[in-house]
């Protein structure tokens, strides 16, 4: 028997064929024009797309924007509306934060004093390392963050003579900085990329955005109280070995050997503390909105007499594909909106009888869905893209805030703590220092206490903050 392997990348475009031709010809239905099933159908020809990987993100959502002029449902003079949001622009300059830490030693010294205050507690260095991925994490992005703090692990693990594969030691460390980071990640608007988009979505529904500090107030709390919950199920799933006195003098003396922080470590520390407090000023005085002042931190870095940054290397740092995927998601939904579509699924939602259960254990349901799912199909944009439009109709028809599914989603879109197939964990997957089955034991408790604390939290501070207002 000859077996035929398919590549899904070459099922991609297929599909997408399919599902527009399907969409071409189907006749109006109730609620829902010709317009609008097209809308729709090039809306899930991306998804498609997507999932398939058949072409890079960004290329998939540009090429889904001229399929609207193309079709005729939309003025190819108006499908690339989003990419004029302040959202793209603070998408873009967010990342000047990561470029100029990755270029420092400040990672070295983060090492050193993390091994120097857990000292031979193997547990309490992998709180240490969660502790400090989780902040650093809530203003850089978190695949910069965890591979900075991989190096980190690799440094200790190596002088401390611990095998990957066989110490779980290395599990924790691994696993531990991986989860707590996507916990930091959530924190804030700046934590990920899929914060940018729902902020972007919020606006585009609107007219308004979720303030940074109101983010903060609704999503960090869940991640403040995550992360010890995480350490304990892992270090007691999988005790960590002690480390040897010498290890520690080898780790502490790398560090050591740096001397005084140089003049462009402190630049580099008063822009990464300097701006996320102007972030939240922002909060009270509109002229410093996100955007404006990771815009302006750009401009100041590269600056002479300052020079943390060239534009070569800030080019480099940023993700263009994110920054592209995110503007062409904010057209396409807008295009979705325009033609019915995000209304139609809203009803859906309406008359699906999930929205009778009562606030908590409606978005209890939504999130627990749509994270075991997003556990076995990776791909974030594109439930958020289905998703949070249709919520936020939702909402505000039932009186709730349209920021509620859009920091939900956000939260569980970002990062995965069961499966290394989310492109976020599965940079940890490597060196055979975890199985598949050693990150869904001990992602699977903390996933449950993570879904009920935010749909638990989540509206009831949003409600509280009454954002967007």
């Amino acid at each position: 028997m000859v077996r035929v392997s398919v590549n899904k990348k070459f099922v991609g475009i297929p599909l997408a064929l399919v599902i527009l031709v399907v969409g071409w010809f189907l006749p109006p239905i109730e609620g829902l024009t010709h317009e609008g099933i097209v809308g729709l159908a090039i809306l899930f020809a991306a998804v498609a797309m997507w999932i398939c990987e058949t072409l890079p993100m960004g290329v998939t959502g540009l090429l889904a924007l001229v399929l609207a002029p193309l079709l005729g449902i939309a003025e190819i003079n108006t499908v690339f509306s989003g990419f004029g949001t302040t959202t793209v622009i603070f998408a873009m300059a967010v990342f000047s934060l990561t470029a100029i830490v990755m270029k420092s030693d400040l990672a070295i010294r983060l090492t050193g004093f993390l091994v120097r205050i857990a000292g031979r507690d193997s547990r309490k260095l992998v709180l240490a390392f969660m502790v400090a991925g989780g902040l650093l994490s809530a203003v850089m992005n978190d695949s910069a963050t965890l591979v900075l703090f991989l190096g980190f692990a690799d440094t200790v693990l190596e002088n401390a003579g611990h095998v990957k594969g066989k110490s779980n030691l290395a599990k924790c460390l691994y696993l531990g900085s991986a989860f707590a980071i996507f916990m930091g990640g959530m924190a804030t608007p700046a934590g990920a990329s899929i914060n940018v988009l729902a902020l972007g979505l919020v606006e585009q529904a609107t007219g308004q955005t979720i303030p940074f500090l109101s983010w903060i107030l609704a999503a960090a709390p869940v991640a403040i109280v995550m992360i010890p919950i995480i350490w304990v199920v892992l270090t007691r799933v999988f005790k960590p070995e002690p480390i040897d006195e010498e290890s520690l003098r080898v780790l502490t003396a790398k560090a050591a050997s740096l001397g005084s922080l140089t003049l462009e470590e402190k630049k580099t520390l008063v822009f990464l503390l300097g701006v996320p407090v102007l972030w939240i000023i922002g909060s009270w005085v509109p002229a410093l909105n996100v955007t404006t002042v990771s815009v302006v931190a750009l401009a100041l870095m590269c600056a002479p007499g300052v020079r943390l940054l060239t534009f070569d290397e800030f080019q480099r740092e940023v993700p263009w594909t994110i920054v592209i995927m995110i503007g062409a998601v904010i057209s396409l939904g807008g295009i979705v909106g325009s033609t019915g579509g995000v209304a139609f699924l809203a009803n859906l939602f309406l008359n699906s009888g999930v929205m009778e259960l009562g606030m908590f254990l409606t978005f209890w349901l939504i999130v627990a869905a749509v994270y075991f799912t997003h556990s076995f199909v990776p791909v974030g944009p594109a439930f958020a893209t289905i998703l949070i439009p249709p919520l936020m109709t939702y909402c505000m028809s039932a009186g709730y805030s349209p920021a509620i599914p859009a920091i939900l989603l956000a939260a569980i879109l970002s990062g995965n703590l069961l499966l290394p197939i989310n492109p976020g964990l599965a940079l940890s997957y490597r060196d055979n220092v975890y199985s598949f089955g050693d990150a869904f034991k001990a992602g699977i408790v903390p996933v449950l206490c993570l879904i009920t604390l935010l749909a638990a939290w989540v509206p009831f501070m949003v409600g509280v903050l009454g954002i967007p207002n």
